[in-house]
């Protein structure tokens, strides 16, 4: 524990220009949403369906390929009338707000709960989507996002009362198709406003003091921390509060913009609001991280490109999305792994990848969905290949890659100059894709 910790993380939230919210589980946790617990709360919101279904939790109930799609409708509508339509700003969300101020703000969350908006939080980016948005099954695309918000509490209501029929089940306005709900899937449409805003929030914070704040993301979920970590690597002015109980990661490469807190939420915003310690542990600058012993043969090789690299565990064994919004304004970092990397495209518009060998080789490949268009879904880069990727669409994407079980997830950034250096005729690429040092 430090107090020097708990008032450098305060004062950096005070004299920042902007302030960057980011959230995932912990945070829902924290306000008594655990869609992973099996308790009492599963009987208490999906009453007779827990034990017609025997569910573990929430999430199992959510993805259940159910044969009666009322039941599914009557899962979700009970989940998000519990959940949703009754939700109450909690502490957290009302604390928040007190550190935020009047200063520029963005809050980038992969949470479904939708519950920053409903706790008045204006400018957000919901990267999964949220329960109270659908879209049509039929034609996702042309017909667009709808909420289901009032239709939901409709659903709700005549469940309870048991008049609920195949009638009620909620279709697109368009076409009659039955609605599906909008979130990470196949099917999944961006809310390319939000994304619009967020992207012009970063822009316009490029250079500035921003503020990270990162609650309850723990190191398997990759799909925020590692771009987030980017951004404060990437402008010395910026700084990193994490909130994480037990699980603590602050990369050696950002380690001095940083101070992490292990300990709940509820405890670690007490801190930072009375510049006092409690006795939470604290991570503050000049902590270094205990570095893999590997002796790789092409280390030397790497050390020659790359002035660090980050440790970021997979967000499922072997796995890690890796990029989430690119676009033409703002490309995607250059980056490799040691051992060679493969990349498998889950969703979105198609993507350019720019691929650099350490032998000066350079070709590019067309990574996405449509196959007519001469897409591939999926390539495999040789080991020491440094890759960027730019999407030739305006819509979100995600890549996933794999790595083997040797690796231990690092995330490379390529030193302008050397790469310059080696790919002198590809010198409008690199310096769209890499900052200069």
């Amino acid at each position: 524990m430090s107090i020097k910790d708990v008032q450098l993380a305060s004062k950096w939230l005070t004299e920042a220009d902007a302030i960057l919210v980011t959230a995932s589980n912990g945070l829902s946790i924290s306000e008594g949403l655990n869609l992973f617990r099996h308790d009492d709360k599963l009987q208490q919101v999906l009453g007779d369906l827990a034990e017609r279904y025997h569910f573990p939790n929430l999430l199992s109930a959510m993805g259940y390929p159910y044969e009666n799609q009322l039941d599914y409708w009557r899962v979700m509508a009970r989940i998000v009338e519990y959940y949703g339509y009754n939700y109450q700003s909690s502490q957290y969300m009302t604390r928040l707000k007190k550190m935020i101020g009047n200063k520029p703000y963005f809050v980038w969350t992969s949470n479904i709960d939708h519950h920053f908006n409903l706790a008045g939080f204006k400018n957000t980016f919901e990267i999964e989507g949220n329960w109270m948005d659908g879209i049509c099954s039929a034609h996702p695309e042309q017909h667009g996002r709808t909420s289901l918000r009032t239709q939901l509490h409709e659903v709700y209501l005549k469940d309870q009362a048991g008049e609920l029929s195949d009638a009620d089940i909620p279709v697109c306005a368009e076409c009659g198709a039955p609605l599906q709900f909008n979130m990470a899937g196949d099917d999944f449409q961006i809310n390319d406003e939000q994304q619009r805003h967020f992207q012009k929030f970063l822009t316009d914070t490029r250079h500035k003091r921003l503020v990270v704040l990162e609650l309850g993301i723990g190191a398997r979920n990759q799909m925020i921390k590692a771009p987030s970590m980017q951004l404060i690597a990437a402008n010395q002015q910026s700084r990193y509060i994490t909130i994480n109980q037990s699980e603590v990661v602050i990369p050696d490469q950002i380690a001095a913009q940083s101070v992490g807190f292990s300990s709940t939420i509820a405890d670690a915003f007490k801190e930072l609001a009375d510049r006092r310690s409690y006795g939470t542990e604290t991570q503050g600058p000049g902590h270094h991280q205990e570095k893999s012993s590997d002796a790789d043969a092409q280390e030397q090789l790497m050390q020659k490109f790359f002035p660090y690299y980050m440790i970021d565990p997979g967000f499922r064994p072997n796995s890690r999305p890796l990029y989430l919004t690119i676009d033409k304004q703002h490309p995607s970092y250059l980056h490799t792994t040691k051992y060679g990397q493969s990349f498998m495209y889950d969703m979105g518009s198609t993507v350019r990848v720019h691929c650099f060998t350490t032998d000066g080789r350079y070709y590019q490949i067309r990574l996405g969905l449509d196959k007519a268009k001469g897409d591939v879904h999926a390539f495999y880069a040789d080991p020491g290949t440094f890759v960027g990727i730019e999407s030739l669409g305006d819509s979100f994407g995600v890549i996933n890659t794999d790595v083997p079980d040797s690796d231990k997830g690092e995330i490379y950034v390529p030193r302008y100059k050397e790469l310059l250096r080696v790919f002198p005729q590809q010198k409008e690429i690199i310096e769209r894709l890499l900052l200069s040092e």
